[in-house]
């Protein structure tokens, strides 16, 4: 990434359109690229830059470990990964599933650049026919982000259970020709969970050998699987948001209120 940087060394000095586009190709297929990934959630650092909920991408693993050992010393648990020239298209995408809407390169170096996702990638136009959750992914990663930090605020929480009421999932059904398996998790305690999730992403990640359909739902749907679970948990291998059935008579209520209100 060592042309890269001088790139951004350039545009930093002078901002040239010409330069930016090399930037941005150099960032699809340039070889070192790496990004860091917190434990509490299962997805990517969410930091911040001119408002917008931003990732940091770091052109050195020696940028990434630098920026790691500040997190570690408030005890944030995390990981680097680097992103290969062949998971660039997946991995901007996946940063957009996540509700991010800038990229900073090598965030706390001297020469640093930031620019909108969407400058990268095209942002969807329409996402009526998806299940796609932006904005609930981000507001639980910063939550539980937070958290871990010791900085989490009940506003954070409360933005969280806001997307989760207004949102649409998907949720697992037993398909008779391909698994005899019913679709719960269970805890080494025998709790009993119905997993519901953001999109078809975080579905995957469940149904790796694709024994199960997909259906869509709305938040007052997750209520009748309480009937044979504990339980509902949301995204279980990301930020893993535990719903009992008292949880989500106060997210409804909380809601209910606002709708009022207005």
């Amino acid at each position: 990434m060592e042309k890269l940087r001088k790139l951004m060394k350039e545009h930093q000095d002078k901002a040239d359109k010409k330069v930016m586009g090399e930037v941005l190709e150099l960032l699809q297929r340039e070889p070192g690229l790496f990004v860091v990934t917190v434990h509490a959630t299962k997805n990517f650092f969410l930091g911040a830059e001119n408002g917008k909920a931003a990732a940091f991408l770091y052109t050195s693993r020696e940028y990434a470990d630098e920026f790691v050992k500040g997190l570690e010393m408030v005890g944030v648990e995390t990981k680097v990964l680097e992103i290969r020239p062949l998971q660039r298209i997946s991995f901007f995408n996946d940063l957009y599933r996540s509700g991010f809407e800038a990229v900073v390169i090598d965030k706390g170096q001297e020469n640093h650049m930031s620019m909108s996702l969407f400058s990268i990638i095209e942002k969807p136009k329409d996402t009526s026919e998806i299940v796609m959750n932006p904005s609930l992914v981000r507001s639980a990663n910063q939550f539980y982000q937070a958290l871990v930090q010791h900085q989490a605020f009940p506003q954070m929480q409360d933005l969280m259970c806001k997307e989760l009421y207004g949102a649409r999932l998907l949720v697992p059904v037993a398909d008779p020709q391909k698994t005899t398996a019913v679709p719960v998790l269970t805890t080494g305690k025998g709790v009993r969970y119905y997993p519901a999730f953001t999109d078809l992403v975080e579905f995957g990640k469940f149904d790796r050998k694709h024994q199960f359909g997909a259906m869509e739902v709305r938040f007052r749907d997750l209520k009748k699987y309480l009937d044979y679970v504990n339980g509902i948990v949301v995204n279980p291998f990301g930020f893993a948001l535990r719903l009992d059935g008292e949880k989500l008579d106060r997210i409804e209520k909380e809601n209910m209120k606002l709708k009022v209100v207005k």
